[in-house]
């Protein structure tokens, strides 16, 4: 099995990887990494590799607008989501240095430093910020240069042998307010997505989550008609985000995610009603709902 992730090694891509690995019983297994979740798509759709596992959104920052865009391309209709991953997200400092002081650029992915805003303003005055292509590459910089610190994870700094300054930096990981009962905080949570171009399908589970991209018809509470059919059969919706169509300004496309396997009838009803009601309606994929006990 080979498996297309964002590199190079050290990601939290790759961490998404061997959590939905676990308990498969796959014996050998290829990690194949590339620079941006395009990249990924395209590999799929080359049959480079089995499957691409990338992040499509976060607990603190939302959702991840490269994979909603792979998503909604019309080019890319071979592409399924096939499972999902929950990953609990620790952004680490790194450096070669122990002084920050001496720190005169930061560097990570554009989600990573956003879900480090407050850190980065708050302990990082002054300091030069750069967006790369994932976390791992910022760590690879960062092994490249004492003035450079990257925001990613403690296994990039085992991979390139850089220091850890300070753990969980992420917004919601600073301790603003006292701790929960259990001790702990509310920390960033990244879900991935397992996409597939061979055309497999899951089968239902009982615990599922069917994703869907519609095009509206334009008329006043079309979008009200829309929902109106998940609300009727007592569908909930875990997700409903609205996204450029490239069309024109103020055109949009929505994801929904919706509890329940395409193959159910009550679901498989509501999407015929609302394929009746719409432009265009794309099935992403119906997949298990992953875990929160095992992040």
């Amino acid at each position: 099995m080979k498996i297309g992730i964002l590199g190079p090694a050290g990601t939290f891509s790759e961490d998404a990887a061997e959590l939905w690995l676990k308990g498969r019983n796959e014996n050998l297994v290829e990690m194949k990494y590339y620079e941006t979740i395009f990249d990924v798509s395209e590999s799929l759709l080359r049959k480079e590799v089995d499957y691409g596992i990338v992040p499509i959104e976060n607990s603190l920052e939302g959702s991840v607008g490269e994979t909603l865009d792979v998503l909604s391309s019309e080019n890319r209709e071979d592409i399924q989501i096939v499972g999902e991953v929950l990953v609990p997200i620790n952004i680490c400092l790194l450096a070669q240095t122990f002084k920050k002081s001496l720190i005169k650029k930061v560097v990570s992915h554009p989600h990573a430093l956003a879900q480090c805003k407050q850190f980065i303003r708050e302990q990082l005055k002054g300091v030069e910020v750069n967006s790369v292509d994932s976390t791992a590459s910022a760590a690879k910089l960062a092994s490249q240069s004492e003035e450079i610190a990257a925001l990613a994870s403690k296994a990039a700094a085992q991979k390139y042998g850089l220091n850890i300054l300070e753990e969980n930096v992420q917004s919601g990981a600073l301790p603003r307010k006292p701790a929960s009962p259990e001790g702990a905080y509310k920390d960033s949570v990244t879900r991935f997505v397992v996409l597939s171009a061979s055309g497999i399908k899951t089968a239902p589970t009982g615990r599922d989550k069917t994703s869907v991209l519609i095009y509206l018809k334009d008329y006043p509470g079309a979008l009200y008609d829309v929902l109106g059919e998940f609300a009727q059969r007592g569908i909930n919706l875990t997700k409903i985000e609205s996204r450029p169509s490239k069309r024109a300004l103020g055109d949009y496309m929505f994801h929904i995610d919706c509890e329940g396997h395409i193959e159910e009838e009550k679901v498989k009803e509501t999407l015929k009603g609302v394929e009746s009601k719409v432009a265009m309606l794309k099935i992403l994929g119906a997949y298990p709902i992953a875990n929160s006990n095992e992040k």
